[in-house]
């Protein structure tokens, strides 16, 4: 998949999906929207395949486990999806400091000796491969960033426009990666001409 292709397709899937996202019907007898745990696994299996196709070009999000049950544990040890070997701060990669999420998730510790599930703080740091194009790893961040926060949006009890919203950010800045100019650098070219 090209980049052009890449952007394209999570378009129409992010159209398809926003299309999907209607409020929840006043009299819940009769409520059949699609509710929003649906939405937010759909989310979540779209914001998955766009970020490991993300990875081709430099950009990952890996987990600092930043403390668990293991009495040894020592440091932020790094686990990711890749099979890159890497420790926290590792200098072949730029940290960005930003996070796709922190809190406690039970997963798998990388000090654990035994593979054990537990429940631990941690963090989904975002960063980039140092011999990376830095400027598209910062576009596509914008763009992922904007699809993460729709799928925190899409808990229980949440509204759905902000759902909506988020998804229809990303939406404007993949316009703007399709476009051969950014839209707003276009408005500005035109009403510089017509004066």
């Amino acid at each position: 998949m090209n980049l052009f292709r890449y952007y394209s397709t999570m378009r129409s899937e992010l159209l398809e999906t926003i299309s999907g996202v209607k409020n929840a019907n006043r009299n819940l007898y009769f409520d059949d929207t699609t509710p929003n745990w649906s939405i937010k696994d759909k989310l979540e299996k779209l914001f998955n395949k766009y970020l490991d196709y993300a990875s081709k070009l430099g950009f990952y999000v890996v987990t600092r486990h930043c403390e668990c049950p293991n009495p040894k544990h020592t440091g932020y040890p790094i686990s990711n999806a890749y099979g890159i070997e890497i420790k926290y701060q590792d200098s072949d990669y730029v940290w960005t400091g930003i996070q796709f999420y922190q809190g406690k998730r039970k997963c798998i510790c990388p000090c654990s000796v035994n593979n054990q599930l537990s429940g631990h703080h941690i963090i989904d740091d975002v960063i980039f491969n140092k011999n990376s194009d830095q400027n598209l790893c910062n576009i596509i961040e914008g763009i992922l960033s904007d699809i993460n926060n729709a799928i925190y949006c899409a808990d229980d009890q949440h509204p759905r426009s902000s759902i909506r919203e988020q998804l229809l950010r990303a939406v404007l800045k993949i316009n703007d990666q399709l476009l051969p100019e950014p839209m707003e650098d276009y408005i500005q070219k035109k009403c510089c001409h017509n004066s």
